[in-house]
């Protein structure tokens, strides 16, 4: 069973779990407008009837800034809501995969975070997801992730190759660093690591850091438009603009992954040229 399965994520994570041979077509991947997973009744009809092995918990409330206008709403859609689904998950012995963020580090750090360091959340969003994490148990899974971009829902990249069919300059921040990734290569990471009957917390990112200046250049490298017309901006500059504080260094250090005997995530210069292909003509 797949939560979200209609959001930037779960479209693909749906997509790929139909082409395998394990999952095949025994998959429920409910709308929003059918399955409310902040609903307790729901989840647990849901998830009786159906009876699944894995749940993969992709559904939650993730604009930022609205998370900071709504506490009770974040807490409800990526707290509370992971704990009906745990709760029903054990009834019917299945267990959960669990999509989280880099948002439950507060970004003071200088190197990559590892599964094992502190977490400190400085938004309502990042803290509400870790509170999601919390409610976990030794059987289950946490994926986290960061700076997603993919095929379906919005996101940065879609957004700078839309900016970049006009010819106005534009201003990035070069002072938030952190890991770009591929909703392709994220669904395949979280299919390996349920085969492989993995547990706890898990990074996972395409490979290398960059700030968000330096990813807008490359994209307009990519495309062939002028990369001069990026201009750097400190995040102090549109700070007025954000409830919500972003990290100003969320690198992911996928050491568990490593670990655990899987090979790196391409890198993001690698990766991201077949992405922007496949979205140039939706742009």
């Amino acid at each position: 069973m797949v939560t979200g399965a209609h959001g930037q994520v779960g479209s693909e994570l749906v997509q790929a779990l139909a082409k395998h041979s394990i999952f095949g077509s025994d998959i429920l991947a409910p709308k929003r407008s059918e399955f409310d997973f902040t609903r307790r009744e729901e989840v647990f009809g849901a998830l009786i009837s159906f009876g699944p092995d894995i749940v993969f918990h992709c559904g939650a409330m993730t604009a930022v800034d609205l998370c900071e206008d709504d506490p009770d709403a974040a807490y409800l859609a990526n707290a509370i809501s992971t704990r009906y689904l745990k709760q029903a998950s054990r009834l019917i012995g299945a267990r959960i995969v669990y999509l989280s963020t880099d948002y439950v580090f507060d970004g003071t750090s200088s190197n990559p975070y590892r599964e094992w360091d502190p977490t400190n959340p400085a938004s309502v969003y990042g803290k509400s997801k870790l509170a999601g994490e919390i409610e976990l148990g030794e059987s289950d899974l946490v994926v986290r992730t960061s700076w997603v971009m993919g095929q379906y829902g919005k996101n940065t990249l879609k957004t700078v190759l839309r900016l970049a069919k006009g010819d106005s300059p534009l201003r990035f921040v070069d002072d938030q660093i952190g890991s770009p990734t591929v909703v392709s290569d994220l669904v395949a990471a979280m299919i390996g690591l349920v085969l492989s009957d993995a547990t706890g917390v898990f990074h996972i990112s395409n490979a290398g850091s960059v700030s968000w200046y330096e990813l807008v250049r490359f994209v307009f490298e990519v495309i062939g438009q002028d990369p001069t017309r990026i201009t750097p901006i400190s995040s102090s500059e549109i700070a007025a603009s954000r409830r919500a504080p972003r990290p100003a260094f969320s690198v992911l250090d996928n050491c568990a992954y490593r670990l655990w005997g899987f090979d790196p995530l391409p890198h993001y210069r690698d990766a991201l040229p077949s992405l922007i292909k496949l979205l140039l003509p939706q742009t």
